[in-house]
């Protein structure tokens, strides 16, 4: 209750301060949200290349990091600097997101200026959004301040048509909404990185369990290299873990890199597991906590799908499923329609002719 309050006075405020800042758009003025660094490096540095000018309106968390891409200027996302961020909003002619912000369902939309949700994974195995079972769709009024924020978005970057979908349930878009050009974070894969390594590599990259700490299982890389002799394994815990239970989970190189590393994907309820289909390469799903993370989270009927080959419930299941790792049949034609490794290209073209 309370943090509906509080969310309800926070819109409130915006919308008040919204009367009063007005702005004129620049159709070379261009805003990046960042809190998902994969998702938008990509276009941020494509788009400064081309002389736009560029604001990125980052998560503190890279605050060491934003003044390396020489934007034309950046603003903290705290809500202490909100008055500049929806100073900058307003004057936008593009807009690009990666996630669900708050802030734009209060903000009254200049009428030519365009936004794009690039969303921060390659598919979605998770219920989020009007889904989300932590949503009250009886409520209204707090389905009224989801919908705000989703009504603020005119484009959607997508991979697949199954993502389509997931953000016409979710999310309330529709079909004319869909830029099916793909997703710039997979751009990356293109370039291939030298492999220097003894044995194949394992990597471990689980998901978040918000509901219950003690849910976040590690797996024991002694236990583990032993069990499957061929492999050496690499745990990726997910950021929202900052600090590992041991020094073998201290892993700083990033996801990606790690993913074109590895030879087989561990993972569970992620969408790590589509980008890992992306590269051609084995995923086992792990899942020993099925039943209580769709009773919490919910999962869609893809992850199912999914998941009806290589999935382990336990330790056992899985050191024989990695040790005759196969490729996941029809995961890559399932997510991947879209993604050709020039999705930020095309993003520019779009974007170009927005601007006229």
């Amino acid at each position: 209750m309370i943090k509906v309050l509080m969310k309800k006075i926070y819109m409130t405020l915006i919308k008040c301060l919204d009367i009063f800042l007005k702005g004129n758009v620049d159709k070379n003025n261009i805003t990046v949200f960042m809190t998902f660094k994969e998702d938008v490096e990509p276009i941020i540095k494509s788009l400064i290349n081309e002389n736009y000018k560029v604001t990125i309106i980052y998560h503190p968390k890279y605050e060491n990091i934003v003044s390396d891409y020489k934007a034309y200027k950046t603003i903290n996302m705290k809500n202490k600097y909100f008055l500049q961020q929806i100073a900058q909003i307003k004057k936008s002619r593009i807009i690009i997101i990666d996630t669900y912000y708050l802030l734009l369902g209060s903000i009254t939309k200049p009428v030519n200026q365009t936004v794009i949700q690039t969303w921060h994974a390659a598919g979605a195995l998770k219920k989020f959004g009007l889904e989300d079972k932590s949503v009250d769709l009886n409520n209204p009024k707090i389905v009224k301040q989801y919908l705000d924020v989703y009504h603020y978005t005119d484009f959607y970057l997508i991979g697949s048509d199954h993502m389509a979908e997931i953000f016409d349930v979710s999310l309330d878009a529709k079909p004319e909404n869909m830029l099916k050009i793909g997703l710039p974070r997979l751009d990356k894969y293109k370039t291939n990185i030298s492999k220097s390594k003894k044995k194949k590599i394992v990597l471990y990259a689980p998901t978040y369990r918000d509901y219950n700490m003690s849910s976040n299982i590690e797996l024991n890389k002694e236990l583990f290299e032993a069990n499957c002799p061929e492999f050496e394994l690499i745990t990726k815990l997910h950021p929202a873990l900052s600090t590992p239970a041991n020094e073998f989970t201290n892993e700083t190189r990033d996801i990606q890199t790690l993913m074109s590393l590895a030879d087989v994907i561990i993972t569970d309820y992620s969408s790590l597991s589509i980008e890992a289909a992306f590269l051609n390469k084995p995923v086992i799903f792990y899942v020993y906590d099925e039943d209580k993370y769709n009773s919490k989270r919910g999962l869609n009927k893809y992850y199912y799908e999914m998941t009806k080959t290589n999935k382990a419930n336990n330790l056992k299941e899985l050191y024989s499923l990695v040790n005759n790792h196969k490729i996941n049949k029809n995961m890559n034609e399932m997510w991947h329609k879209y993604n050709n490794g020039n999705s930020t290209k095309l993003l520019l073209e779009f974007i170009k002719k927005e601007v006229g």
